[in-house]
């Protein structure tokens, strides 16, 4: 397992991930995935809480090729895997399966819950599923609880954002009777919907999605030039502590 500015990430690949991801529900084990991209790395180094809460998850898959990139530099193996690839290889499984799936999106989003369902009954049909809305918050409105426990579902998407999608998971998934995967997926609902469009397939591969993404969003300057440069500046000169 490699660590990244004392952050511990995952060195499955995709095949050994879905084998553990069903092995652990056909056990009935709870258990829940984050996905750490640079952003998300140098966020928890001023946030505690989400720092432990990443390294305590079941599985911490890097999400971002400036992670891939930041393995490189410090002579560590990391395997890329993508939130948004993974949710539909385990949106897949749970059709295959007969998983029931619930889905918490951000109220405020770009995608509604109609929207999200009508994508999903197009990709998935045989899926069993449900969408249910939230404000950004790191604890669940109770009565959502109530619903989501009614519902009885496998498996959990949680689509806030960081850090409330994986601050919710740590806080509530013991209260979710049912649920046996939970994995925080940020915007991953919105290219499903395709009210977002992600960096073309050469892009990706080549570790250019930032580039894409000023493109298409120029205002996101700040967060880019912190999820490569300042991210990368920190990788470099990172000292662990002892």
């Amino acid at each position: 397992m490699a660590q990244i500015l004392g952050i511990k990430l995952s060195d499955l690949t995709y095949q050994q991930l879905l084998f553990e991801i069903e092995k652990g529900v056909e056990k009935k084990t709870k258990r829940y995935i984050v996905t750490p991209n640079p952003e998300i790395i140098l966020a928890a180094l001023k946030d505690e809480n989400l720092k432990n809460i990443i390294n305590s998850a079941d599985f911490s898959l890097a999400d971002g090729f400036g992670l891939k990139l930041a393995g490189l530099l410090k002579n560590e193996k990391i395997i890329r895997i993508t939130g948004s690839d993974l949710s539909l290889k385990i949106l897949a499984l749970a059709q295959e399966k007969n998983y029931k799936v619930a889905i918490i999106i951000w109220e405020k989003g770009l995608s509604s819950r109609e929207e999200v369902k009508e994508a999903l009954n197009q990709k998935y049909p045989k899926l069993v599923g449900a969408v249910y809305k939230s404000a950004r918050v790191s604890t669940l409105d109770k009565e959502l609880i109530k619903k989501i426990n009614e519902f009885a579902p496998t498996i959990l998407f949680v689509a806030l954002g960081f850090p409330e999608q994986e601050k919710v998971i740590a806080e509530n998934l013991a209260d979710l009777k049912t649920v046996k995967l939970a994995l925080g997926v940020g915007g991953t609902f919105d290219f499903i919907t395709k009210k977002a469009r992600r960096a073309p397939k050469l892009l990706r591969y080549l570790g250019l999605e930032w580039l894409w993404r000023l493109i298409i969003q120029p205002k996101r300057i700040k967060r880019i030039w912190r999820a490569t440069v300042v991210f990368i500046y920190k990788v470099l000169t990172y000292k662990k502590i002892k």
